[in-house]
């Protein structure tokens, strides 16, 4: 099965408030060493798991785009000398603060082809709330010169359910980013994570959380509005235009393997997860030590996969193919989760049509609380 790989970049120039990510602010000191180290990561990974196909590649961060073209063409060419880099999907994510400091044209040539650009918002409030460094003149800016690059495979993310956030200002946001013309599209929800400056905020009253409903009432908007626009969900957050869902988060959500490099960055090879340490520091000295830059391994059994296949492949369009399922575990979905389906299926949560269980609008506007219900029936 061809694989992909996630590389890790996990420097920004300044961190934002809601950011659970592994990012560390950086003014570059570390760039030299951290790149050294995770060309060897990338080595080490070939010599584990071996030349396998990658058909695709998520350089991630942190901001990627920090690094100069030629940084990020020295990773895909040490990627393409240790697989078989069978790639068409390339990509790299960017903040329009960081654009201007190199010629996307360059980035284009060391490989990268699509773009994922973290936008958050159009509104300069919003934006300084969520302490972004950058304007919403400042995203055009960036989305054009990305485009000007070469790139036909852009993305831009947005947030919603933002303290303060009405929505007018949302609607806004979502009609400034569709009057740019993105192939994809991704709309999150603000979440306050523990160990964020947010989470610490919402605890000490400084910041208020929108409740659940008002929540689900801005993400049934969104859907409507970009369906509107051309754009076809096929993840809960995610919309694209025909051809243009991410193929390298489809991994993800279809428990696909995904090897991957740099610190604190997550990889699975179909049986054994695992995670390598945090720290970029640490991470660049273990390098040069030669110790393991894994932190963290597991294998699922069989009942977190099991889990895992029902909630991840129901957050997609295409939803849980009972075939596969069978095929993994031995038993269709509904033998494994009963009550869970019935109580879904009569509620109008899920649908069941060409061997396949979905999530209906209703079920995805309440896609939290069900997980969590089959998590209770297999405990």
């Amino acid at each position: 099965m061809p694989t992909g790989f996630y590389v890790h970049i996990p420097f920004c120039v300044r961190k934002c408030g809601y950011c659970d990510f592994n990012s560390h602010a950086s003014t570059g000191e570390l760039h030299a060493d951290y790149l050294e180290a995770l060309l060897g990561d990338i080595d080490a990974v070939r010599h584990r798991h071996g030349s396998v196909a990658i058909d695709t590649v998520f350089i991630g961060g942190g901001t990627p785009s920090l690094f100069p073209p030629g940084q990020i063409g020295a990773i895909v060419d040490r990627l393409a000398r240790n697989f078989r880099l069978e790639a068409h999907e390339i990509t790299m994510e960017a903040n329009p603060g960081t654009v201007e400091r190199h010629d996307f044209a360059g980035y284009r040539k060391a490989g990268v082809t699509r773009v994922s650009m973290g936008a958050q918002s159009f509104d300069a409030a919003e934006l300084a709330m969520l302490d972004r460094i950058h304007s919403p003149e400042e995203i055009v800016a960036a989305f054009r010169a990305v485009r000007a690059g070469g790139f036909d495979n852009v993305n831009l993310d947005l947030m919603f359910a933002l303290p303060g956030q009405t929505f007018d200002t949302w609607r806004r946001s979502l009609d400034a980013a569709v009057a740019l013309e993105p192939d994809h599209l991704s709309a999150y929800n603000l979440t306050f994570e523990p160990g964020t400056e947010f989470f610490k905020k919402r605890a000490e009253g400084r910041l208020r959380e929108k409740p659940e409903d008002e929540q689900a009432e801005f993400l049934s908007d969104s859907a409507s509005r970009l369906a509107a626009a051309g754009y076809a969900r096929y993840e809960i957050s995610n919309f694209s235009r025909p051809g243009r869902a991410c193929a390298h988060n489809l991994k993800y959500w279809r428990r696909e393997p995904v090897l991957a490099a740099g610190a604190g960055a997550f990889g699975f090879d179909g049986k054994r997860r695992w995670s390598n340490v945090r720290s970029p520091q640490e991470y660049i000295r273990r390098a040069k030590t030669g110790e393991p830059l894994e932190a963290t391994s597991e294998e699922p059994d069989r009942e977190q996969a099991m889990l895992e296949a029902v909630m991840c492949r129901l957050r997609l369009r295409e939803g849980l193919e009972e075939a596969r399922f069978q095929g993994e575990f031995g038993a269709p979905p509904a033998e494994m989760f009963p009550r869970t389906l019935k109580m879904a299926a009569d509620r109008g949560l899920v649908s069941r049509a060409d061997g396949a269980v979905t999530l209906t609008d209703s079920g995805i506007l309440v896609s939290d609380t069900l997980f969590g219900e089959f998590a209770k029936e297999r405990a």
